[in-house]
């Protein structure tokens, strides 16, 4: 495919369609949860095709560049899709590949990379993100993909009451795609349908909390500028500003905060009550999943650590007022959304946790709360403790004893962990060995499955 700075056409590439004679996935209402934030405002970003452009001329002039055309490879077959995996799969090779080789050639390298695993330090599993490096892991712009057929992504569905299915579904992928950015402090998304393209950025005040989009259709006549460049261009703008320069635990966006006045302390007071107040116990002999205030909750991005279907991360919640200090605590999260079944494992594992209530601080962590966050995200907040026995680690005598001592605790109550591994034990400073990751734990009056189970940890 050849194209040229500044301006980036991008004309000769491979087209998505539906297979004439073949089926799709229908938009349609489903039971399934729907993402609900505290988006208020949608409004035109009026300057992006300025920015966008101001961007690759300083980044062509700093890589030397000029305007003569060149070529990149590219995917320019048409493909047949019908539904968003295979749309997905087309895109990687017909526009993320010419992406990224264009931001090579200005002398940025990256990639937009898949959900889950690796230690990409994100919370919650968009469609891609685009990350700069191993050892610069958090992601500076997050891309959802939906069908044009399910959902057409016109802007004004957001002003009114959305009637129709599209409509709906447009909303649900917006609030969808803003819930990531907030939770992982990001400025810049791309939530596309392939035909149609909703550049995204944030401009949060105190008081709204706003997205600002610029529309480009992928055919459509008169645009100001390309897909390809407006792609180029949006890494670019997230390269120099993607929100804060450091994804710790004490980076704070703007608007995230509940303030100081006394009614946001009263406030803040009143949310964390309704998480009662960390300390939630069993119901009927499970635990109720409660909406979590997303401002009560600080994740420490840089400390995700990524499995096939969610993540474990570092947080604290805060506390309800000054001199109290904040809670401390490991959180696994699932994408509710994204990983439906993995939801329902997390439910298994908070009812297991009710099950072993006694033993909780003991050999299993205390649960501290069982929460969901706009119906994106469900998470546990566990007690931290300490750190898993590494596999290349000699056990010894002792070492094993207590392991065997922790996992007995739980054989006693009548239940087996169901997962006997090494990344499952952890310990602390002081040396107390904790069982965590009880997903698989049920009950169990099979003396010889508990012996078995026992003896597993003589394999470790």
């Amino acid at each position: 495919m050849q194209t040229s700075f500044p301006d980036l056409p991008f004309t000769n590439y491979g087209k998505a369609e539906l297979r004439p004679s073949g089926s799709r996935i229908t938009a349609k209402p489903t039971s399934r949860t729907y993402p609900r934030t505290d988006l208020k405002t949608l409004t035109s970003w009026t300057s992006f095709p300025h920015d966008i452009h101001q961007a690759i001329r300083f980044a062509t002039a700093r890589a030397h560049l000029h305007s003569t055309p060149f070529s990149i490879n590219a995917w320019t077959d048409t493909s047949f899709v019908e539904n968003e995996e295979k749309l997905r799969a087309h895109a990687i090779f017909a526009l993320h590949a010419p992406v990224q080789k264009v931001l090579e050639i200005l002398g940025v390298n990256g990639w937009f990379t898949l959900p889950g695993g690796g230690n990409i330090a994100i919370v919650g599993d968009p469609d891609f993100s685009w990350i700069m490096s191993d050892t610069q892991p958090h992601p500076k712009v997050i891309v959802e993909y939906k069908t044009w057929w399910a959902a057409d992504l016109v802007v004004a569905a957001f002003n009114g009451t959305p009637g129709d299915t599209l409509s709906r579904q447009s909303l649900h992928a917006l609030e969808h795609i803003y819930g990531y950015m907030t939770s992982n402090n990001n400025k810049f998304g791309i939530l596309t349908n392939w035909q149609r393209a909703l550049f995204l950025r944030r401009a949060e005040t105190s008081d709204r909390k706003t997205l600002e989009y610029h529309t480009i259709e992928l055919d459509g006549p008169d645009q100001p500028i390309s897909m390809l460049k407006a792609w180029v261009g949006m890494v670019l703008l997230a390269e120099d500003d993607w929100f804060y320069v450091s994804p710790t635990i004490s980076s704070v966006p703007p608007g995230r905060n509940f303030g100081t006045s006394t009614t946001a302390w009263k406030e803040r007071k009143g949310a964390v009550v309704d998480a009662q107040e960390y300390r939630m116990l069993p119901v009927d002999g499970d635990y109720q999943c409660l909406a979590l205030d997303f401002r009560l909750c600080r994740f420490d991005l840089s400390s995700a650590r990524h499995g096939a279907n969610g993540c474990v991360v570092n947080a604290r919640l805060l506390a309800p007022f000054v001199g109290k200090r904040d809670l401390q605590v490991v959180c696994k999260v699932v994408d509710v959304l994204r990983y439906p079944d993995a939801a329902k494992l997390l439910d298994d594992e908070a009812h297991a946790y009710a099950a072993l209530q006694n033993l909780q601080g003991q050999v299993i962590p205390t649960l501290y709360g069982f929460y969901e966050v706009w119906g994106i995200l469900k998470l546990l907040a566990l007690q931290p403790v300490g750190n898993a026995i590494l596999e290349d680690e000699l056990i010894d005598q002792t070492l094993r004893e207590k392991m065997k001592a922790a996992l007995r605790r739980i054989h006693d109550a009548g239940y087996v962990h169901g997962d006997v591994a090494r990344r499952n034990f952890c310990r602390t400073d002081s040396g107390d060995i904790f069982l965590v990751d009880l997903e698989r734990c049920q009950r169990s009056e099979n003396p010889s499955e508990l012996d078995n189970e026992m003896n597993e940890v003589d394999g470790l």
